[in-house]
């Protein structure tokens, strides 16, 4: 059983290691006040350090992780990182962040699907 709700989420994130940089081709899947799920275009070994980055949330929205698991899923690579850092109100906040973002995208959408065309 998980610990924490999962929200889903496609925003674009940054994963970076030492040895491999951030890129073209990382979205989120979803994020929990643990960790995130993200989909990749390269595979991170378990266990590897990571740097996380939201590009599209406020600044402050990095963090630090450790893979926890990886594997191919289809043609996409997918990547379980739990978040170390022990600033429980940055984690809340990024989660809190996505979450109102994807709330936005649905509102919009809605709003587009309600127009005449």
């Amino acid at each position: 059983m998980r610990t924490f709700i999962r929200q889903p989420s496609e925003i674009p994130v940054e994963i970076s290691t030492r040895k491999i940089l951030g890129g073209s081709g990382q979205s989120l899947k979803n994020i929990s006040f643990g960790g995130l799920c993200c989909k990749t275009n390269k595979p991170i070994e378990t266990g590897t350090m990571v740097d996380i980055r939201l590009p599209s949330l406020s600044s402050d929205s990095e963090a630090r992780g450790r893979v926890s698991w990886c594997r191919r899923k289809n043609s996409n690579i997918e990547i379980g990182v739990q978040f170390l850092n022990n600033d429980t109100d940055s984690r809340l906040h990024m989660v809190e962040q996505v979450c109102d973002i994807e709330r936005y995208r649905k509102q919009a959408k809605q709003k587009l699907l309600k127009q005449p065309h």
